[in-house]
């Protein structure tokens, strides 16, 4: 975190904007004292870039949709279980398996990311497709419509001004979105939509701007931002962009809350920063991490 007491040379805005994450994370822990406080509002005053950046970071701390600032954490004492090897070997050849089906939907994709990476494409008319980690994409465009169907994964639309309706099937569910700027995440059977900008629609229903969307989709910035949310729901979160499963072996655990700003640059820091953060262990396994 940045020194608040002397004047820094001119940051990027990016690191700015992290910085002023990191700030939001501390103030929310329940963990700042008023020195801290103090540490804030020096900092927001050293140039009206960080008064932005602290605007522009509080403003995305709220669209989470909490109503209170995240509890204090509370540390959970927790219950190291021994794998055996038998049931160890198990787990990584059903983890192997389970690889090469997550993989299968690439075969038959137009474009497509492995895990842990992030394509932007630029489609025949102009629109842009960011896909992120573990996604399939394919296109098939006519003269009466764009029709794009999202195999797996997740992806953000920008589609291009055209009179032509612009369409992407997910699963049973077909959404358009022609004025819009969203995302379509493929759940299982189910899908998640996030509309950032204009109106989307599923059928008849009109799905305006999400509330907390700059935070659902702060992948796109390369930042995964969690407010008090509970473990097991982070893991299955982090578990998306690297390759293998994430276990929780001690099910007490699984509703403690998690908050705070993590870097997809480093894909494999995402465990570590958690053990670092809190009173957690990782055992690592091919295609397996055990957190207990």
């Amino acid at each position: 975190m940045i020194d608040a007491h002397a004047m820094p040379a001119a940051q990027p805005i990016s690191d700015l904007s992290d910085d002023a994450l990191d700030w939001q994370v501390l103030l929310h822990s329940g963990n700042a004292s008023e020195a801290d406080r103090a540490r804030y509002q020096r900092w927001c005053q050293l140039s009206p870039a960080h008064a932005e950046a602290a605007r522009e970071a509080q403003a995305l701390w709220g669209d989470l949709g909490h109503t209170r600032a995240a509890a204090e954490l509370k540390t959970v004492a927790p219950r190291r279980r021994r794998w055996g090897t038998a049931m160890a070997a198990s787990l990584v050849l059903a983890l192997v398996g389970y690889g090469g089906w997550q993989q299968a939907p690439a075969l038959f994709a137009d474009y497509h990311t492995r895990v842990g990476q992030q394509q932007r494409i630029t489609l025949a008319d102009g629109s842009h497709v960011l896909l992120n980690s573990a996604s399939a994409l394919s296109v098939d465009f006519s003269n009466d419509q764009r029709r794009v169907m999202l195999k797996a994964g997740e992806a953000l639309f920008e589609p291009a001004s055209d009179s032509r309706p612009f369409v992407v099937e997910a699963g049973n569910e077909t959404l358009q979105g022609s004025g819009a700027v969203f995302s379509v995440r493929r759940d299982g059977s189910s899908n998640r939509v996030v509309v950032a900008q204009g109106e989307a629609r599923v059928g008849e229903r009109v799905l305006p701007v999400t509330a907390d969307a700059r935070a659902l989709t702060a992948w796109q910035r390369g930042k995964l931002i969690f407010n008090g949310k509970p473990l097991r729901e982070v893991l299955v979160e982090l578990e998306r962009y690297q390759h293998g499963r994430i276990v929780l072996s001690d099910p007490q655990l699984a509703a403690m809350q998690v908050s705070g700003v993590f870097d997809l640059d480093d894909p494999h820091g995402l465990l570590r920063t958690l053990e670092q953060r809190y009173a957690l262990k990782v055992t690592y396994l091919p295609w397996l991490a055990v957190v207990y």
